[in-house]
């Protein structure tokens, strides 16, 4: 009887936020309100992922010599959601719920179920010698339109405690990196927009003491629409210096043989994309450390 009390007692409180248009949640120390519509993304994306087949591994460890920490955020083609998994290489971590793992795909960050862009970056960046590890902190969802990151948004509390939790963990960023557009460019959002909600989402991250540069990717091309001038306009209008906004790589160069769906990245769509990311971020501007 107390269980069926229970039950009631918790179906009742989700159909109260449900009136209300939210859902209290509780992550890394950090209050987030979610949205209605965000709630199965709630459901999927946030949930804890299974971690006992990964080997954590000490920050000291990790953290070793020239470091990148790099936020890897944006929707599906940040997401797992690539064609086939990257092999994990030797000083490419992950940092998940307050702890650093050797990193292989799926990332835990994400919500996609394949391969990544940045298992395969971390391992280039590596193997060039210009770092001696890479701890990524993945946050990335499919379909996650600019709205939805910017405050008031579905994912802002959340993006915002993944971050908190890994300052509080010790990890200082070096380097953010922005995958995220094609949602925007189906829904037709205006490069007004799309600039509010972005500068509105990264002013939120400033406060947090985050002064890491952010990269762009030009990423708008999906399925068979071509790339849209309105979202590329607004992702290229953002880059500014003054605000350490620079200009990640040109993703929609990446036609249809490199999208085994036509909008998510095949096996040599990922290599290429992380090839494009890598050269981005070695540009004059970049903090690339050098021998």
């Amino acid at each position: 009887m107390t269980r069926v009390l229970i039950a009631a007692c918790m179906a009742g409180c989700v159909l109260a936020g449900a009136a209300g248009g939210i859902l209290l949640q509780r992550y890394g120390g950090t209050d987030a309100l979610i949205d209605w519509t965000g709630l199965r993304h709630l459901v999927t994306a946030h949930r804890v992922r299974p971690v006992e087949d990964r080997i954590p591994v000490p920050l000291p460890a990790a953290a070793k010599g020239r470091t990148m920490v790099a936020l890897a955020f944006g929707q599906s083609n940040a997401a797992n959601s690539g064609e086939s998994r990257g092999q994990a290489h030797p000083g490419v971590y992950e940092f998940y719920r307050g702890r650093i793992y050797e990193a292989r795909d799926p990332l835990l960050g994400g919500d996609g179920k394949d391969g990544s862009i940045w298992m395969r970056l971390g391992a280039k960046a590596v193997a060039s010698g210009e770092f001696d590890s890479v701890i990524l902190v993945p946050f990335a969802v499919g379909s996650a339109e600019i709205a939805r990151w910017a405050p008031g948004g579905s994912l802002h509390g959340w993006l915002l405690s993944v971050i908190a939790e890994a300052r509080d963990s010790g990890l200082v960023f070096t380097h953010l990196l922005w995958q995220q557009g094609e949602a925007d460019a189906m829904a037709k959002t205006s490069a007004q927009s799309y600039r509010e909600g972005f500068l509105a989402m990264l002013a939120a991250i400033r406060r947090l003491g985050v002064d890491a540069p952010i990269y762009i990717a030009r990423a708008s091309r999906c399925g068979k629409a071509r790339p849209s001038e309105e979202i590329r306009s607004a992702q290229g209008g953002l880059i500014d210096p003054a605000l350490r906004i620079r200009s990640g790589p040109d993703t929609d160069v990446l036609g249809f043989s490199e999208r085994y769906d036509g909008c998510h990245f095949s096996t040599e769509g990922l290599d290429r994309a992380a090839a494009l990311w890598l050269e981005a971020l070695r540009a004059k501007i970049s903090p690339f450390p050098t021998r």
